[in-house]
């Protein structure tokens, strides 16, 4: 039999992955997660409404991700004041607490910690299973933008102070109306002879 050779010089592809799939499906929705933080008191998401949040899923086992926590760390710094919060979502069990201590120290992160993330909470933020993956979700909650691997920082800086600007130029200023005055009849002034100091 004659063998048939293909020089194959260009691969498009005709589909999106999976992982390409749900990353475009999560954005624009709103998803909330409950997580405990280092104290074990239940957080959720939804309490964040009214800030841009950066929210970042990692393990102390993930080497990449303890590559982008100074990134994240300066980010919260820089935006804390303008309404932006950072927040780590650990896959680290809750029984790791000891574990995720030490990394927080070592990698002087200085944002809210949660544990037990799972990778059905990062695939319905867009994620996958990947980790480092991270969200950064609008001040109504939507989720605007799904990375999967390590933040490259100025282009989070970037996305960030897009966003505060956009919600800056979308504040609606109203001016105040002139008031109205009132004619008032003015008490008769009698003259006095006392001068009134005040003590």
């Amino acid at each position: 039999k004659k063998k048939k050779t293909f020089l194959v010089d260009r691969l498009k592809v005709v589909k999106d992955s999976l992982g390409e799939r749900e990353r475009k499906a999560a954005i624009g929705q709103t998803v909330d997660l409950k997580l405990k933080d280092l104290f074990g008191t239940q957080q959720s998401l939804s309490q964040f409404k009214g800030r841009i949040v950066i929210l970042n899923f990692w393990a102390t086992f993930c080497l990449p991700c303890r590559e982008e926590m100074p990134d994240l760390a300066k980010i919260q710094n820089e935006y804390a004041a303008l309404g932006v919060q950072v927040i780590g979502a650990s896959t680290d069990e809750v029984s790791d607490r000891p574990k995720i201590l030490k990394f927080i120290k070592e990698t002087k992160v200085n944002f809210p910690i949660w544990m037990g993330a799972t990778t059905a909470d990062m695939s319905r933020f867009g994620l996958g299973g990947a980790l480092p993956g991270t969200v950064v979700i609008d001040k109504t909650g939507k989720i605007v933008k799904v990375i999967s691997g390590i933040v490259k920082a100025e282009d989070l800086r970037k996305d960030v102070t897009g966003m505060l600007q956009m919600a800056e130029s979308n504040v609606e200023i109203v001016e105040p109306k002139p008031t109205e005055t009132i004619a008032r009849k003015e008490p008769k002034k009698s003259a006095s002879k006392v001068s009134i100091v005040p003590s």
